[in-house]
């Protein structure tokens, strides 16, 4: 069952049984405690462990490269790299909730602090001349000058 369905069936309505699963699964402490006993015991029944992942894994290994399979081996090698911890499919990112209105405040008072330019004053400091080659070449008079063909295409249509 998915934590939506599972919100669904504890009488949350569905429009927002998703967010409520989301935040009940990463936030709750003590629903996130109740689901790792729920797992700890899975675990104990199946008698299925990490150790015994891991031994299968090799035997995976093992066959995937007595069978020259380089898929299977590299597939196999992924699974023992997020059973130990070491991949994960997806990151937990904790952001601390911001204020708005105190990094509003916060914004507005060090835009007082600073002085205001006045666009018309004059520009002080001194001009720097650009390099002797920037400023040389010749224009191409001849290319602006050069009149093409009357074309039908700009005459106006009765």
């Amino acid at each position: 069952m998915s934590g939506t369905q599972a919100a669904i069936q504890a009488g949350y309505s569905e429009h927002s049984a998703k967010h409520i699963a989301h935040a009940l699964l990463h936030d709750n402490k003590l629903v996130r405690a109740e689901l790792d006993k729920a797992a700890e015991k899975l675990c104990e029944a199946t008698d299925y462990n990490g150790q015994r992942c891991m031994a299968e894994l090799d035997q995976a290994i093992a066959f995937a490269i007595e069978t020259k399979q380089p898929n299977a081996y590299v597939k196999a090698i992924e699974l023992r790299a997020k059973l130990a911890g070491l991949l994960r499919d997806k990151l937990d990112i904790t952001v601390e909730r911001a204020d708005v209105a105190e990094a509003l405040a916060a914004a507005r008072a060090r835009a007082t602090l600073r002085p205001i330019c006045d666009p018309t004053a004059d520009i002080e400091g001194e001009f720097v001349a650009l390099p002797h080659s920037a400023g040389t070449g010749s224009i191409d008079n001849e290319s602006t000058a050069r009149e093409f063909p009357p074309s039908d295409r700009w005459k106006e249509k009765p």
